[in-house]
């Protein structure tokens, strides 16, 4: 049976560690409350569904005071550092401290960005003493070149951290173009053609569209994604005669007992 999760995160750095870069927030990063939001949606195996919230505080010391209120509640915690930058390594203590004391013995993945930079030379040695000493998971360097790859391994490392014993066979991001795919699939099936009624089934619609290892889910959505292409001609050749829709649960049941 696939299991749906949702998620809080809080991500750390000091300004410039590239981290809102590593996330693509949608928010400036000058947000008048200290934080912003992005939402990540992972689909892992046959179906199960992981949507983390991510809340991305400003390394702005005007907003410090109300960073242990954001991080209360996070599942885990996510820290980027620059490694071209002493001064952004030096800044992980505080934050470390932060996570700990606001959020708990929570999970904590530091992030190496900007590797390509050089400079920090010794940073290497110091990070794995500092994962040791800390007890972090390290991911990292990461570039523009392979951010695509770095968020991947970052969120396959917080999912097993976060459901100790899972096997990962399948693994998958949805980007902004999926969503906006997907959201002209949701459209036609998001009332119940019997009863009217709204449907609440748009997760469960997610986990097939995304799917692409199951056999039956992917022959599932490529007969959905048909019939949207096609409802124009079913609609002008049954006008008034056919509904076209997923059933809502109570209607499902009334019909198939």
């Amino acid at each position: 049976m696939p299991r749906s999760f949702k998620l809080k995160l809080v991500l750390g750095g000091s300004q410039g560690s590239g981290k809102s870069t590593f996330i693509s927030s949608n928010q400036p990063g000058n947000s008048p409350i200290g934080v912003s939001f992005e939402s990540i949606e992972c689909f892992v195996n046959d179906g199960d569904h992981f949507k983390f919230i991510v809340w991305d505080l400003k390394d702005c010391e005007r907003f410090r005071f109300l960073f242990p209120y954001f991080c209360r509640g996070a599942y885990a915690g996510l820290l980027c550092v620059d490694l071209s930058d002493e001064e952004s390594f030096s800044d992980l203590n505080r934050w470390i401290t932060l996570f700990k004391e606001s959020a708990g013995n929570i999970p904590i993945i530091l992030i190496g960005t900007k590797s390509d930079l050089g400079a920090f030379q010794e940073q290497e040695e110091l990070i794995k003493d500092l994962v040791v000493k800390e007890g972090l998971e390290y991911v990292g360097p990461s570039s523009m070149l392979n951010m695509e790859e770095k968020l991947n391994e970052v969120f396959t490392t917080l999912i097993q951290k976060l459901v100790p014993n899972i096997s990962i066979d399948y693994f998958h991001i949805s980007k902004k173009e999926d969503d906006e795919e997907f959201k002209i699939l949701e459209r036609f099936f998001d009332h119940c053609p019997i009863c009217k009624k709204v449907n609440h089934h748009s997760a469960n619609l997610k986990r097939i569209y995304a799917n692409k290892t199951n056999p039956n889910t992917m022959g599932l959505r490529e007969n959905l994604l048909r019939l949207v292409d096609n409802l124009d001609i079913i609609k002008y050749e049954y006008p008034n005669r056919i509904s076209v829709g997923i059933p809502c649960c109570e209607c499902y049941k009334k019909l198939f007992n």
